[in-house]
Protein backbone atom coordinates (compact mmCIF):
# COMPACT_ATOMS: atom_id res chain seq x y z
CA UNK A 1 0.00 0.00 0.00
CA UNK A 2 1.18 3.37 -1.15
CA UNK A 3 1.01 6.41 0.92
CA UNK A 4 1.26 9.18 -1.06
CA UNK A 5 0.51 13.09 -1.69
CA UNK A 6 1.01 13.37 -5.39
CA UNK A 7 -1.02 15.20 -7.35
CA UNK A 8 -3.25 15.53 -4.51
CA UNK A 9 -2.30 19.29 -3.93
CA UNK A 10 -5.07 19.79 -6.42
CA UNK A 11 -7.78 18.88 -4.70
CA UNK A 12 -8.46 21.37 -1.87
CA UNK A 13 -9.31 20.13 1.12
CA UNK A 14 -8.49 16.79 1.01
CA UNK A 15 -6.50 15.19 4.06
CA UNK A 16 -2.43 14.98 4.17
CA UNK A 17 -0.79 11.67 3.53
CA UNK A 18 0.83 11.98 6.89
CA UNK A 19 -2.85 12.68 8.64
CA UNK A 20 -4.23 9.58 7.51
CA UNK A 21 -1.54 7.08 7.44
CA UNK A 22 -2.27 5.22 10.67
CA UNK A 23 -5.38 5.26 9.78
CA UNK A 24 -4.60 3.13 6.86
CA UNK A 25 -1.58 1.38 8.67
CA UNK A 26 -4.44 0.31 10.88
CA UNK A 27 -6.88 -1.39 8.44
CA UNK A 28 -4.39 -3.23 6.13
CA UNK A 29 -3.29 -4.70 9.40
CA UNK A 30 0.37 -6.10 8.32
CA UNK A 31 -1.16 -7.99 5.17
CA UNK A 32 0.60 -5.49 2.97
CA UNK A 33 3.64 -3.14 3.52
CA UNK A 34 2.86 0.59 3.81
CA UNK A 35 5.41 2.67 2.32
CA UNK A 36 5.15 5.92 3.02
CA UNK A 37 6.18 8.90 0.51
CA UNK A 38 4.72 12.43 1.50
CA UNK A 39 6.92 15.56 2.41
CA UNK A 40 10.07 13.62 4.08
CA UNK A 41 13.04 15.89 4.49
CA UNK A 42 14.57 14.72 7.60
CA UNK A 43 15.25 12.29 9.79
CA UNK A 44 12.53 13.21 12.26
CA UNK A 45 10.04 12.61 9.37
CA UNK A 46 11.26 9.04 9.28
CA UNK A 47 10.86 8.94 12.82
CA UNK A 48 7.38 10.11 12.67
CA UNK A 49 6.16 7.92 9.83
CA UNK A 50 7.44 4.60 10.93
CA UNK A 51 5.79 5.36 14.73
CA UNK A 52 3.04 6.00 12.60
CA UNK A 53 2.41 3.01 11.10
CA UNK A 54 5.02 3.02 8.08
CA UNK A 55 6.83 0.06 6.87
CA UNK A 56 9.22 1.70 3.95
CA UNK A 57 9.56 5.04 3.92
CA UNK A 58 10.49 6.74 0.17
CA UNK A 59 12.90 9.55 -0.24
CA UNK A 60 11.96 11.52 -3.26
CA UNK A 61 12.86 15.22 -2.97
CA UNK A 62 16.12 15.57 -1.29
CA UNK A 63 17.71 12.75 -3.04
CA UNK A 64 17.06 14.06 -6.25
CA UNK A 65 18.46 17.28 -5.23
CA UNK A 66 21.37 15.41 -3.51
CA UNK A 67 22.05 13.97 -7.37
CA UNK A 68 21.95 16.90 -9.08
CA UNK A 69 24.21 19.40 -6.30
CA UNK A 70 26.71 16.57 -6.46
CA UNK A 71 26.00 12.97 -7.94
CA UNK A 72 26.31 10.08 -6.27
CA UNK A 73 28.35 11.44 -3.97
CA UNK A 74 26.04 14.03 -3.66
CA UNK A 75 22.74 11.24 -2.96
CA UNK A 76 25.24 9.35 -0.69
CA UNK A 77 25.44 12.47 1.65
CA UNK A 78 21.68 13.02 1.74
CA UNK A 79 21.36 9.24 2.89
CA UNK A 80 24.30 10.03 5.64
CA UNK A 81 22.70 12.88 7.16
CA UNK A 82 18.93 11.58 7.00
CA UNK A 83 20.48 8.43 9.09
CA UNK A 84 22.24 10.85 11.49
CA UNK A 85 19.41 12.90 12.39
CA UNK A 86 17.26 9.54 12.19
CA UNK A 87 19.84 8.17 14.97
CA UNK A 88 19.65 11.55 16.90
CA UNK A 89 15.68 11.31 16.86
CA UNK A 90 15.80 7.96 18.34
CA UNK A 91 18.09 8.81 20.90
CA UNK A 92 15.80 11.56 22.20
CA UNK A 93 12.97 9.10 22.46
CA UNK A 94 14.53 6.23 23.71
CA UNK A 95 14.44 3.65 20.73
CA UNK A 96 17.24 1.68 20.19
CA UNK A 97 16.22 -0.38 16.62
CA UNK A 98 13.45 0.30 14.25
CA UNK A 99 10.92 -2.21 15.59
CA UNK A 100 11.11 0.06 18.98
CA UNK A 101 10.11 3.41 16.63
CA UNK A 102 7.39 1.25 15.33
CA UNK A 103 6.05 0.49 18.86
CA UNK A 104 6.56 4.25 19.51
CA UNK A 105 2.96 5.67 20.07
CA UNK A 106 3.27 10.06 18.99
CA UNK A 107 -0.44 10.22 20.63
CA UNK A 108 -1.62 9.09 23.61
Amino acid sequence: MWVSNHGGRQLDGGPASFDVLPQIAQVVRKRVPVIFDSGIRRGEHVFKALACGADIVAIGRPIIYGLYLGGAAGVTSVFEHLNKELAITMQLAGTKTIAAVKETSLID
